[in-house]
Formats: structure tokens, sequence, C-alpha cells
């Protein structure tokens, strides 16, 4: 299939939905490669008439390797789950139902493998566009985000207070994460691990009188990388102070409006829930804002984007009656970035190479994971190692920028307080950070 080709069961999924049969049909890739592991993304549209909406469609990969690899079957019925079981509930939490209004709508689905998919409204129609991978997220561009977020986790809290119970049902589908498990592949912990230890490496002296400090971090993240995820993604560790996160929150997956004929960003629309889980919310924060943005970015402002958040989410509890500051002090919020603020160091050891390479630097997702099944389960690790030594990403030109992002991720936690759960388990590795 081509990249812009629909399947069969997306094509009798429109036809269906619309019921305009023989009527032209166009299809247009709206990522490029590397893009999006997790399938297709295309822009279908009627161009003979004049008043159709245009919708975007996912599609799975039908790679099986790559199906396995990137655990695609979960991923969708992850995302499935939260437009048809979560969001609705979220829109009832208030009788004009702006509480929540952060996400497209959900046209049509199918999760029959290996042809799952999903037909979304097309928020450029109401002047929705992304941030430019290439482009660095500008104060505002940040802003508007972590007040979108804050929307999608003030729900979480309005839902806890007002029918636990039902938020209990739909915490239950998204408790165990889906990215970071126990089982997790070797080789996705070892290429983290790979990206750590070369950072550390390709630091010396003339880095700065913190180099000793951030080779230590590093070195500390990388032996632990694995129970350090784990601790991270469990929300029952936290509860009542967790929430449902977004848990792929970066760049790629925020949307914005601007105000007309200028580039001030006013308001954020989100995407790609397939990783959703139930977490601490600070996860989505600091992988956004450690991933994402530049460390001078944060330098100037980071305090005022943790008010922006915060506020955002007093706002919204408020607007139903309820007191943020006795349901999530901002003292708990503080903490828990002490505490969990090393996932924004473990997502940047993961997607920084990713983030950073253009398409033609992006190896084949396909090839990769035919790659990782060829290798035997009982592979010893030293053949992971050859594997991502084989597919490195970085190259002369993004290896300095990775290594820039990286060590003002690792300056930040070093000066955030944010280190604490690395010294803890290496000190006591059975023990609780908390």
């Amino acid at each position: 299939m081509s990249d812009n080709e629909l399947s069969n069961a997306v094509t009798q999924a429109l036809l269906e939905l619309y019921q305009r049969h023989g009527i032209p049909m166009v299809s247009q890739p709206m990522v490029g490669v590397g893009e999006n592991a997790y399938g297709q993304v295309l822009r279908v549209s009627w161009p003979t008439i004049a008043d159709a909406a245009t919708v975007v469609v996912k599609m799975a990969p039908r790679n099986e390797a790559r199906r396995s690899h990137m655990h695609v079957v979960d991923y969708y019925a992850r995302e499935v789950f939260m437009y048809q079981e979560v969001f609705p509930v979220f829109r009832a939490l208030s009788p004009d139902r702006n509480t929540f209004t952060v996400a497209p709508a959900l046209q049509a689905n199918d999760l029959k493998a290996p042809d799952e998919f999903l037909i979304f409204e097309d928020l450029s129609e109401s002047g929705f566009r992304p941030n430019s991978r290439s482009i660095m997220p500008t104060y505002d561009i940040v802003v508007c985000s972590l007040k979108a977020l804050a929307e999608l986790h003030a729900c979480s809290f309005i839902l806890q207070q007002t029918d636990p119970l039902q938020f209990k049902q739909l915490v239950e589908f998204v408790e165990k994460d889906n990215l970071f498990t126990p089982d997790i592949e070797e080789v996705t912990i070892e290429f983290g691990k790979a990206q750590l230890r070369r950072a550390r490496n390709i630091l010396n002296e003339s880095d700065g009188d913190q180099v000793a400090a951030v080779q230590e971090v590093l070195q500390l993240c990388e032996k632990q990388l694995k129970s350090l995820a784990l601790y991270c993604v469990d929300g029952k560790a936290q509860a009542p102070h967790a929430v449902i996160c977004h848990g792929d929150f970066w760049n790629n997956n925020i949307l914005y409006r601007h105000e007309p004929n200028s580039d001030q960003p006013v308001e954020a629309k989100l995407i790609d829930f397939q990783m959703s889980r139930y977490a601490p919310p600070v996860l989505d924060i600091v992988h956004y804002l450690f991933a994402c943005t530049e460390k001078r970015l944060r330098d100037e402002h980071f305090p005022a984007f943790m008010d922006a958040y915060y506020n955002t989410l007093d706002q919204k509890l408020k607007s139903c009656h309820l007191s943020l500051e006795d349901i999530y002090p901002r003292s708990v919020f503080n903490r828990q970035l002490q505490l969990y603020g090393v996932y924004g160091l473990i997502m940047g050891a993961f997607s920084l190479p990713f983030f950073i390479s253009n398409a033609n630097e992006v190896i084949d997702i396909d090839t990769v994971s035919e790659a990782i099944q060829s290798i035997s389960t009982s592979s010893e690790e030293p053949k992971y190692k050859e594997l991502i030594e084989e597919y490195e990403i970085l190259n002369a030109r993004t290896l300095p920028i990775f290594k820039r992002r990286i060590t003002g991720i690792v300056e930040d936690l070093i000066k955030y307080n944010m280190t604490e759960p690395l010294f803890k388990l290496d000190s006591e590795p059975s023990a609780k950070v908390l």
C-alpha cells in the first residue's frame, strides 16, 4: 500500500459514514517519513463537493514485526477507549460541556487487526495547525500547550470528586502502562541506555564546571533506567494525586489556533492518545518541557510555565465549585516535580535522537523492527548493543544538538532538585522513593 492509499476498510467506512458513492475522494499524507511510528496519517477530501469538510484518518501499520515491536494492537485499543469511554465522561462534567474541549471528535473506528483505523474531524478546518518539529516552541506556544494539558488533567480531578466509582472504572483500563512494563523488550531499554552513555562519554572538562555532576546523573539514570521508568509510571503510588495523563505529550501531538494574521497562538488541541496512562500529572509536563524545549527558554520562564499550568487547573476546578488547594495542593505539585522530573530525562534519552533528526536521517521502522524480531528472545545483551550500534541515528549534524539538549535536561534536574530518585534507588534498589 502506498503512503497516500486508503485501506479497503477505511474506504468502506467513509462510504458508509458519508454516503458519497461515485464521488472522487482524495487522500494525502499529513506527516513525513519517521513522523509517526504507529501508522499512516492521511487527510481525506472530496474536492468536487464545495462544502465537504476534510477528515483525518489514522491507519495501523501492517508490517508484522513492526506491529509486534510497537504494540500496535494495545495502542489503538487504548486510543479508542479514550475517545469512546473517557472523553464523553469528561465532556459531561459540566452542563455547557466546556470543561473538556481539547480533543477532536472521533467519527468512526475499527479495531479489527491488522486493519485498525480511526477517523477524526480535521482540526485544520477550525484553524488548528501543528508547530513544525524543526521550530523550537516559543513561550506562547508552551503556555498554550500547558493550559490545554491542565484542562485534560483537571477532568480527572473533577471526576474523582464527583463520581469516584466511575473514575475508578476508567482508570482500570489505563492503569497498566503500555510503554514501560516489567516485560518491556530489552532492546528498548538498551537503546535508552546507549543514548545516556553516549551523552556521558562525549562530555569533557571544557563543557563547564558541572560536568562531573552531569555525568553522575547520566550514569545513575543509565544504570537504573528500567526501574526508574517503572517507578515514574506507577500512578497508584501517587493516588489520589494521579490523573489520566496524555502519555505522549510532545510537539507533534499538539495543534494550535492562532490570532488572525498573527503568529500568536491562542488555543491548543491535543491528539494521539495511544499511550494515555494513569500517572502523576507532572509526567506529561516534564516530558514536554525537557524533551521539546531549549534550556534557555526554561531558564527564563520555568516558574511562569508552572503557574500557567497550575492556575488553569485551579480555574477549571473552580468552574465545578471545587478547591484545587484541597484536592491537589501546590505543595504536592511541587514535590511531584522533584520526585518525577527525572522522567523528562528518560523520555529525552528515548526521543531526542528522533526529534532532532530530519526525515532522511530516520531509519526505516519496518527494517529495524524486522532486525529486532530476528534476534532470539534468548539472545545475550551484546546482540542488542550490536543492533543499536548498527542502526545508530545520531550523526555529525545531530550529535552536538543532542549533547546540548540532553546536558540541558540534566542541568535542570540538578537546578530544580529533581535528582533524588536517582540517588535513592541507587543506594536502596528495593526501597520506595517516597
